[in-house]
């Protein structure tokens, strides 16, 4: 009855409701397109949309932003943001997004993208942001599929997924929180009687001058280059093939639904002259598999899905305590910047992992203790980074990169990375192959061309190599990666790209009782053109094939179109897609970036034999209230296989997100 009423209610406030600002959401749009695949669905994309939102509400001030809040547009390369501070500095103030166009790596298309999210006023005419600003935002999920689902798969809860976010921020302070329930979770009932099986907040304030900062409540860390420390979303190999560079992010609030990547407790940042401090505290319960060994209790494994639907997953829930304490200091000179970041973790129960190869030099029991040395600067016309860190068990890693700028219309990056097998953080992330940050040895090389106007050549070039057995692998192994894209724009409302991608490595591959390597190649050819008609219309059009071989052979194809219609002087916005997909198998899917409710995202992988469907409508009924609906349909054909036919399938989804800011 309680879901009932909540259903309702959304459903109602909806009918009361902004069209989504068309710029941010392409920018989203052009960001998620360019890491591509490594998306997923419950990627944590929510801190970079918070500082885009951020910035469009209160532009980042040109003529005295710092290095740090530059790289929180999220749109600028390290060389862009040096080359804008050497300008600023010999040149003084900046009027305007049109002078910038003398600055080295601004080209057109740059300026076109930071032109919303930047201001140029003076320091004298700078006035600290009075306003305070509210955002409450109410979403609803449901699936809907054809098959017949078997009596054993019924959860806890219904279908639906709730979520809820509140967010308050002022030049002071910023606060708030998120609940969500998942699908198959209980809701006011069962495990769940208070209502969210997720809840978070956190609250963070100014500390006297603006360069101290307190957090409190859920929060995340970002330090160095990855190895140590760095939590939620990040860039990796993607078509921003140069900008291979982790910014130091330090620690921020936490409000995104990922429940497993986040601290809780007390932190801060405090400044004086040279130096930066970040220390932090955390006592957090994450999810596992707890046994009992000669009546100790022990886990092997986390429980990373968070999902609470069965008896089994709620009976992993918050099951172990984890302690976690550390810290970042950082110290600048001149146009380098030092930093040392340690990091120590605790739990409360032994961890005894599986007895597999690929486990044997993954650390076991109660606490570990990681740290490690990063640096940035540069030289000239060439920008140094890098991070060395080491763990407990002798671990030894290192990530060393270079960026530069070999012509006036180029740009180069390399980055190196050597990490040993016995090296592990529970909180890396950093640019490697493998998710996991070890035993990995690998060379990047990225380009970007411009040989003539309107033209845009990328491409990098990936080589890696493992010493051990891995999860995926049987043996030591090797991997390959290139991609390649020609981009064409002769205006602003045409772009052209082709963009080529392959991947070779060695997988594992299981014969009887036998297991050994077999490389695995994968390549995908896409055609993408987007076209803007007028005021209103909109079109993309795309074309893609896939190629898998392995011990067999699969192939691919995706064709689809976008249309996008905006209404002149009424508050609607409506957009939808098109999409026929054809493949042999899994292995040779093909992924393609989704317009969704505001600020959300989709990247399905879509195999087998059909048609992707989908249509949003974004609308504003008064200043404050916000309204979106999104239905997606995916229809399978019927298939036969050796002989095994798959009946057709429909599969829905049906999304609703209600904004109201005040």
């Amino acid at each position: 009855m309680k879901r009932l009423i909540l259903s309702i209610l959304i459903a109602g406030m909806a009918m009361m409701s902004e069209a989504q600002d068309p710029m941010l959401q392409q920018i989203v749009e052009d960001i998620l397109e360019s890491a591509g695949e490594n998306m997923s669905d419950d990627t944590d994309f929510q801190e970079i949309l918070d500082d885009l939102i951020r910035f469009r509400q209160n532009p980042l001030k040109m003529n005295v932003a710092t290095s740090a809040e530059l790289m929180q547009l999220h749109l600028l390369s390290s060389l862009q943001i040096e080359n804008l501070i050497s300008f600023r500095q010999k040149t003084g103030t900046i009027y305007s997004v049109y002078e910038m166009a003398s600055i080295e790596g601004f080209t057109p298309d740059v300026l076109q993208r930071i032109e919303p999210f930047v201001s140029f006023e003076t320091q004298g005419q700078i006035v600290a942001m009075k306003k305070t600003v509210s955002d409450l935002f109410l979403k609803s999920t449901r699936s809907f599929s054809s098959e017949v689902q078997p009596e054993t798969t019924r959860y806890e809860g219904s279908a639906e997924r709730y979520y809820l976010r509140f967010r308050q921020a002022s030049s002071r302070y910023e606060f708030g929180l998120v609940a969500e329930k998942d699908p198959g979770e209980s809701f006011f009932t069962q495990s769940n009687k208070q209502g969210f099986d997720y809840n978070s907040a956190f609250v963070n304030f100014r500390l006297g001058k603006a360069g101290n900062r307190i957090f409190a409540g859920d929060y995340i860390v970002r330090f160095g280059q990855g190895l140590v420390a760095w939590q939620g979303f990040s860039m990796g190999k993607s078509a921003e093939t140069t900008q291979i560079f982790r910014p130091d992010q330090g620690i921020r609030s936490y409000s995104s639904t990922d429940e497993n990547q986040f601290f809780r407790g007390l932190a801060g940042k405090f400044q004086y002259r040279h130096f930066v401090f970040s220390p932090f505290i955390s006592l957090n319960r994450i999810d596992a598999h707890v046994d009992n060994l000669d009546g100790k209790a022990y886990f092997g494994a986390f429980q990373t899905s968070g999902y609470h639907r069965t008896e089994s997953e709620i009976a992993g829930e918050n099951s172990v305590s984890q302690f976690t304490t550390g810290g970042h200091v950082i110290y600048s000179f001149d146009r380098w910047v030092f930093g040392f970041t340690t990091v120590f973790n605790r739990f409360d129960t032994e961890m005894i992992r599986e007895a597999e190869p690929y486990n044997q030099f993954f650390p076991i029991g109660k606490e570990t203790l990681v740290a490690g040395f990063d640096w940035k600067g540069s030289v000239r016309k060439l920008y140094f980074f890098g991070e060395a860190a080491v763990s407990s068990y002798s671990g030894k890693a290192l990530m060393a990169g270079a960026m530069l700028k070999p012509a006036a219309n180029a740009e180069l990056s390399l980055v190196y990375r050597n990490i040993n097998k016995t090296y592990f953080s529970y909180f890396s992330n950093s640019f490697t192959e493998s998710s996991r940050n070890n035993d990995e040895q690998g060379l990047y090389v990225g380009l970007k061309f411009f040989p003539a106007a309107h033209w845009t050549v990328l491409g990098y070039a990936d080589l890696f190599r493992s010493k051990w057995i891995k999860y995926t692998t049987a043996a030591p192994s090797s991997g390959a990666e290139l991609f390649s894209q020609v981009s064409y724009n002769p205006t602003r409302k045409t772009s052209l790209y082709l963009r080529f991608f392959q991947e070779e490595k060695d997988e594992k591959q299981i014969l009887d009782a036998l297991k050994y390597n077999e490389r695995k190649v994968i390549n995908r050819l896409r055609l993408n053109y987007a076209q803007i008609l007028n005021a209103q219309f909109s079109l993309k059009s795309r074309v893609e094939f896939s190629a898998y071989s392995k011990l067999n052979h699969e192939n691919g194809i995706l064709v689809l179109q976008d249309v996008v219609y905006k209404f002149q002087k009424r508050p609607w916005a409506l957009n939808g897609r098109l999409a026929y997909f054809q493949t042999d198998g899994y292995d040779s899917r093909l992924y393609a970036y989704e317009n969704d409710v505001l600020y959300s995202f989709s990247v399905p992988a879509l195999y087998g034999k059909g048609i992707r469907s989908y249509f949003n409508v974004q609308y504003k009924l008064s200043e404050h209230l916000s309204f979106w609906v999104k239905c997606a349909t995916t229809h399978q054909f019927e298939q036969s296989n050796g002989g095994i036919v798959a009946n057709s399938t429909t599969k829905s989804e049906i999304k609703i997100q209600l904004r109201f800011q005040f």
